[in-house]
């Protein structure tokens, strides 16, 4: 069920949302901005489970989710966490006629690195591992500062990399990835999923949820808050 909001600024130019917008609109809880289009919007209370989506672009301005920002913060201590494990414990174990081995994701990357593919490392390494931590970092950092009651200093672009590694954290391609290549391992060898295989699919549960929840509660309580730096 789709529920829009009424598009204040019809005759906008078509742009990208700027820092600037955003840092403009921060002040005006009242109001919200597309990310795709730039049309500025009245913010209107929607009801649970629905959505709000920009009248002009029809993109995804909003969701109306269960979640409160502490719940939130919890799960990305949580996800924070399952990236330590899932980075140090195995990811599987190989046992061919008797000589055992264990790989943990950094081994796995810098091992695809040797074999002569650098292109591959380095995006495994980005959707795997870099873009995911960003992510989860930039969580803590922001939902623990506003829900102290403080706009944390450089909040609009922390926002606005926070949208891009969102994008482009692809934790589900890398467990698909890993599962389809320890079932076929398992036809040369006895393999095992490891503790790191098993952090990975809880990080991709929880990583879900999060991105599910969206950023405008945190622009609201941020404008609430009534100042940005």
């Amino acid at each position: 069920m789709t529920e829009p909001v009424l598009d204040v600024n019809a005759n906008a130019p078509r742009a990208p949302a700027s820092a600037r917008t955003h840092a403009a609109l921060i002040a005006r809880p009242d109001l919200l901005v597309c990310n795709e289009c730039g049309a500025v919007h009245e913010r209107i209370t929607i009801a649970r489970g629905t959505v709000a989506r920009c009248r002009r672009c029809n993109a995804l301005l909003g969701r109306a989710h269960l979640m409160r920002l502490d719940a939130l913060l919890a799960f990305a201590i949580a996800a924070l966490l399952l990236i330590v494990i899932g980075n140090t414990a195995p990811i599987v174990t190989l046992d061919l006629r008797g000589v055992v081995t264990q790989a943990t994701l950094p081994q796995a990357i810098k091992a695809t690195w040797d074999a002569g593919q650098p292109l591959v490392a380095l995006l495994a390494a980005a959707t795997a591992l870099v873009f995911p931590l960003c992510f989860t970092v930039l969580r803590v950092y922001l939902l623990a500062s506003l829900l102290r009651g403080q706009v944390p200093p450089a909040f609009v672009p922390a926002m606005r990399v926070l949208g891009f590694v969102t994008r482009w954290g692809m934790v589900e391609v890398f467990m698909l990835g890993t599962l389809v290549a320890v079932v076929r391992s398992a036809s040369l060898a006895s393999a095992t999923p490891g503790a790191g295989l098993f952090a990975y699919g809880a990080l991709t549960l929880l990583l879900t949820s999060i991105t599910a929840a969206g950023t405008h509660s945190m622009w609201k309580m941020a404008s609430q808050l009534g100042q940005t730096r």
